[in-house]
């Protein structure tokens, strides 16, 4: 599984999972947030169903191949009636794929794997959907576009705005604040947690913080991350703080402020 990482960890989080099982409460993150870092593979399923229970296996063996370009997002309807009534949902299994919030390619029934291999490959090598949170085609209005969503605490909308973001003059500034805006979306669904719980409770309550608004709160729960993490996970703590700074500016008080407690563990 090629995942999406914020920073340059070499270990794969415990959070990090080639197989979800999601809810109505948690399709808005786990499925339609996350489809926009990389393809998300829905199983609308129930305990009851033949059928499902054959497709399945299938489903969550591709997905736990090391190479597979999707995560497979799991939703019982028997549980989940708001989201299967919301995709029509009439016969399972139904299975959809979703890239940038939307749904590219669907089927339903069992297939064999190789049609379904087919069927994946197919839908991640088209043409993404245009993105939901339009930015402007000049780089210089949407970098200022990425820059007012962090400081709004949208990091969804700032992370869709960066992350492929054209050659030119920007390009540098945009991949500075990229790291901050993909904590916020990986702490949300879950990819940026590590399994220390000390660390990730640290890593949860930065984000919120930044999602209020408030990177005072949020540099200090930082800071007190570098400490809280292995050393394993100190750069990817340092990048987000750098990102931070890259948005406040080198002059700002907060960035003076813990700028030398960065440097030093970066040295």
């Amino acid at each position: 599984m090629k995942w999406f990482s914020f920073g340059k960890k070499k270990k794969k989080s415990a959070a990090q999972v080639s197989v979800l099982e999601v809810t109505d409460q948690s399709f808005q993150v786990q499925v339609i947030n996350r489809s926009y870092k990389m393809p998300v593979l829905v199983d609308f399923w129930a305990a009851w169903c033949g059928p499902c229970r054959m497709l399945g296996p299938v489903l969550e063996n591709l997905a736990e191949e090391p190479d597979s370009p999707f995560v497979l997002a799991k939703l019982d309807t028997e549980h989940n009636q708001q989201i299967a009534r919301k995709y029509n949902i009439q016969s399972i299994p139904a299975v959809k794929m979703f890239r940038n919030g939307r749904i590219v390619d669907e089927f339903t029934g069992v297939l064999p794997k190789s049609l379904v291999n087919r069927f994946v490959q197919k839908a991640v090598a088209a043409p993404a959907p245009p993105l939901g949170f339009q930015g402007s085609d000049d780089p210089a209005q949407r970098l200022e576009q990425a820059q007012h969503q962090l400081k709004k605490g949208n990091g969804l909308n700032a992370f869709t705005l960066l992350k492929d973001f054209p050659d030119g003059e920007q390009f540098e500034t945009a991949q500075e604040l990229l790291p901050l805006a993909q904590f916020m979306v990986d702490v949300s669904d879950g990819d940026a947690l590590t399994g220390v719980d000390t660390l990730d409770k640290l890593y949860q309550q930065a984000a919120l913080a930044l999602e209020r608004r408030n990177p005072k709160k949020a540099l200090a729960l930082l800071a007190e991350a570098l400490e809280a993490g292995e050393e394993i996970d100190q750069p990817v703590t340092v990048g987000v703080m750098q990102s931070l700074f890259a948005l406040l500016g080198e002059n700002h008080k907060l960035t003076r402020q813990y700028q030398d407690r960065v440097t030093a563990v970066s040295s």
